[in-house]
């Protein structure tokens, strides 16, 4: 999937969602998750939101998804949201906010593989299958490290 720029989205941007239904969907978020990456199995994009500063947002509605997902307990109101976040929110990529603590989200992530991989070795055995998914998902959170 593009921006509105023509951009590629991709695990460990930063990105701007504008237009949304709900003004809380709005501002800076950065994708945790990509369809495709080796730790996802979702077919869309996970979000976390961002500070302006480039820290991952604490705050309560700090997780989000592209394209938009509404929950509300309100029929009338969802439809009415997804009828506008399809023709009116746009993604954009954004540059030149700093990455420090996006890079601090993606290290833990890698190294809780990592623990997950000694862990299942340690009962398992050394060649055990079990570890391969996060042996594959470590090595693609190292590698996105080295790209961030």
């Amino acid at each position: 999937m593009t921006d509105k720029n023509g951009v590629e989205l991709k695990t460990g941007q930063i990105v701007e969602i504008a237009g949304a239904y709900f003004k809380n969907d709005n501002g800076l978020w950065f994708i945790a998750h990509s369809p495709g990456d080796p730790c996802w199995t979702g077919s869309d994009y996970s979000l976390h939101r961002v500070a302006k500063s480039g820290r991952p947002s604490t705050a309560k509605d700090n997780l989000g998804f592209w394209p938009i997902c509404i929950f509300t307990n309100d029929r009338a109101k969802r439809y009415e949201g997804n009828a506008w976040n399809k023709e009116h929110a746009t993604i954009e990529v954004k540059d030149g906010i700093k990455t420090d603590g996006i890079k601090a989200y993606f290290e833990k992530e890698a190294a809780e593989h990592a623990q997950e991989i000694r862990r299942l070795v340690w009962i398992f055995g050394r060649n055990t299958e079990a570890a391969e998914p996060h042996r594959r998902a470590e090595d693609f959170l190292r590698g996105l490290l080295a790209e961030i």
